[in-house]
């Protein structure tokens, strides 16, 4: 919500309905000017060089502020640059997903796991998912998931092959990476394309380059979202076509609690602070 605008701000934006652009892009460089404005490198992201993260109130360029439509709570708006964008740039932007295709989501039922889901589900593909924890097996389904595989050990490519015809998937939105890229990346068709998100753990990873040459696979970094992107997504909870998946709403007093949940890995969506 605007509380207060600069000088060359009019009026009449305060007590707008609003999400923030978190990254504070320069709007010149040859990135921003072709719309890719997450990979301005003269941007500041808010709350990492930044305050803002956890501000009550904090300042930014009007070019930052996205309306909330008005059939759209804020609530829901909360999730509309991650998970919601970010997973529309890697779905769509990056992996360039088409109807008939067949995705493989790792850590599917996380925040951006449940969201990817129903993304790739508006756009007709199949959904294979795969989750290490059985109490999320119904939210899973629930989000779309066409197939879901439980697993504790991160062995799942056998199944995957199974369910497939042995033909594998055609994209792997991967949101664990350092347990599961082996699989995953045994999991894919040729020419597939391995979207990694995930950066849970933060280690070195081992990698088969023989499967990468001999599947023509292709492994792209995504992260972050658009300005269209993040457009996208409050268009598309407008429509109803995303429903956000919110685990609990707690006041910002109770921003320990939040990181307890988190960190407990058994929230199902995420956590929104409101309110001070």
């Amino acid at each position: 919500m605007v509380e207060a605008v600069g000088a060359n701000v009019p009026a009449s934006r305060v007590g707008a309905r609003v999400v923030i652009y978190q990254r504070l892009y320069c709007g010149v460089c040859p990135h921003c000017l072709g719309g890719r404005q997450d990979l301005c490198r003269n941007s500041r992201v808010l709350g990492e060089q930044g305050g803002g993260g956890y501000a009550e109130f904090c300042c930014v360029p009007e070019r930052n502020l996205i309306a909330v439509p008005d059939a759209v709570s804020l609530d829901a708006a909360t999730l509309a640059v991650c998970p919601i964008g970010t997973s529309i740039r890697a779905l769509v932007g990056v992996a360039g997903a088409k109807v008939g295709d067949t995705v493989l989501v790792t850590g599917a039922g996380g925040g951006l796991g449940l969201h990817q889901i129903q993304i790739a589900k508006t756009l007709h593909t199949r959904v294979i998912a795969v989750t290490g924890s059985p109490d999320k097996e119904a939210a899973i389904r629930a989000a779309g998931a066409d197939e879901v595989i439980v697993t504790t050990d991160a062995g799942f490519s056998k199944e995957v092959w199974r369910l497939t015809g042995k033909t594998g998937v055609d994209i792997v939105l991967e949101n664990v990476v350092s347990s599961t890229i082996g699989d995953s990346l045994r999991s894919c068709a040729a020419h597939a394309v391995v979207v990694v998100l995930g950066n849970v753990e933060a280690r070195p990873i081992q990698l088969d380059p023989g499967l990468v040459i001999g599947r023509r696979l292709r492994i792209c970094g995504s992260g972050n979202a658009t300005y269209a992107d993040v457009s996208m997504a409050l268009h598309l909870l407008e429509s109803g076509s995303i429903q956000p998946v919110i685990h609990s709403i707690l006041p910002f007093p109770d921003v320990a609690e939040g990181h307890r949940l988190m960190e407990s890995r058994h929230t199902t969506g995420r956590v929104i602070l409101r309110g001070w």
